[in-house]
């Protein structure tokens, strides 16, 4: 009894031990100690946050848990319409008419949207920031139009590119992010559920991270805090944004110029957030802050978004890890060929990995998906690489010496073998 007593306690103990060190703080606890009075009740429901050049998850606290994105799902509508401009066909000059359907969208209750009127026209140009700043569900329709007039074309071109993108927990029912019901007659003909588009915030970190990678330009419309579209007609309106972390809105911080919050009475308050500090872009996404019907939900969201990013610029760094030359790795000399950066947790020790011609620095880390791993870049041995060097450099002279060498070598030949043709022209001379 005692053996087994003294091996339960050994056991606990470990238990204990790993749970200390595998533990990470929920972000209401982190805003916390950050000094602010956040209630558990108010935690998200998933939250990430990844380093937007490699996909290294930087923090994570029930990243998978599946959950409505609302208005989020925006970001997929926006990742395929940019995709289709690069074809060429539409681009930010071209027009769009507020046609019955829209209007009538734009009318319905409960829905985020802005006062269209009838038969107005508007550029792509205009429409950006309608449904980035504002979150309009009509103007989201109208770009979407611009891709394919089906809607249920759409979605199921957003439910191909989350698969692709491996977006594992990931299912839409419309372009836009309302509860399917709300959508009433204008809910896509082949997908009828009364139901949410449905998501986690790893999936929409890894949307997040290709938006912003493939796209950059679509920064200019997501870091907008005031914004004004059709100036001095009818039709003018001013939106103001709801992402409140964005750098010069209410609980602005630094350096925050993206992308998109969602928020329903069935998904709470959720937000995707980008920005950059010391040259390092991450990505954040929480997800479920509830309740919608609960004013301070919705600044808490960002309180707490505020709070892990600066815990997260204060553990992490982007950084050069070696610089391009000779450098002597694990007892090998090799040459570097560009500057190796990566982002690395500060007080973190890890080792350089040498393999099929590719330098990388490796530690205990995680990525957003199987698809990223460490940044590499091409090393060689050195004392080939400056053989190659040498023989590249020098080729016109090698060439040079190798053809008089053969001249000479046919010569030779020639005066061995046949020494009067030597001797006829030493005569004729």
């Amino acid at each position: 009894m005692k053996v087994f007593n003294a091996i339960l306690s050994i056991v606990l103990m470990m238990t204990l031990c790993f749970t200390q060190t595998t533990y990470a703080k929920a972000p209401y606890e982190i805003a916390n100690e950050a000094g602010n009075f956040i209630n558990p009740s108010y935690n998200p429901k998933g939250t990430i946050v990844i380093a937007s050049k490699t996909g290294q998850v930087l923090y994570s606290d029930h990243a998978d848990t599946k959950w409505p994105p609302a208005s989020m799902s925006k970001l997929m509508t926006l990742y395929i319409f940019m995709k289709e401009m690069d074809k060429g066909k539409i681009n930010y000059h071209t027009k769009v008419k507020v046609t019955d359907k829209f209007y009538n969208i734009s009318k319905l209750p409960a829905l985020s949207n802005n006062r269209f009127r009838l038969n107005a026209e508007y550029t792509v140009e205009e429409l950006m920031p309608i449904v980035i700043t504002n979150s309009s569900n009509a103007a989201t329709f109208m770009l979407s139009s611009l891709v394919t007039k089906d809607d249920s074309d759409f979605v199921d071109m957003m439910n191909k590119e989350a698969k692709r993108l491996g977006m594992k927990h990931t299912k839409f029912y419309n372009p836009a992010g309302p509860p399917n019901n709300l959508l009433l007659q204008y809910k896509p003909e082949r997908y009828q559920e009364n139901t949410d588009n449905i998501s986690s915030a790893k999936d929409f970190a890894i949307l997040s991270q290709h938006l912003i990678n493939e796209y950059p330009e679509i920064i200019k419309y997501t870091k907008q805090v005031n914004v004004t579209v059709k100036k001095g007609t009818i039709n003018e309106e001013t939106f103001h944004t709801y992402n409140h972390s964005l750098e010069g809105a209410k609980l602005g911080y630094k350096g925050v110029d993206g992308l998109k919050t969602g928020s329903s009475d069935t998904a709470g308050f959720n937000t995707a957030i980008t920005g950059t500090k010391n040259n390092m872009r991450i990505i954040q996404v929480m997800m479920g802050v509830e309740s919608w019907y609960d004013p301070p939900a919705e600044f808490n969201r960002n309180i707490m978004a505020n709070a892990i990013m600066d815990k997260i610029y204060s553990e992490y760094e982007y950084k050069k890890m070696l610089s391009k030359g000779v450098h002597t790795i694990n007892g090998q000399e090799l040459y570097v060929h560009e500057d190796l950066f990566d982002v690395v947790k500060k007080g973190v020790k890890g080792k350089f990995v040498f393999k099929d011609n590719q330098l990388s620095y490796h530690y205990d880390r995680d990525y957003v998906s199987a698809k990223y791993k460490a940044p590499s870049v091409k090393a060689e041995d050195n004392k080939k690489y400056e053989r190659r060097i040498f023989f590249q450099e020098n080729m016109w002279w090698i060439v040079l010496l190798s053809l008089l060498s053969i001249i000479a070598g046919i010569v030779l030949l020639v005066y061995y073998y046949k020494p009067e043709l030597f001797r006829k022209i030493w005569e004729d001379k």
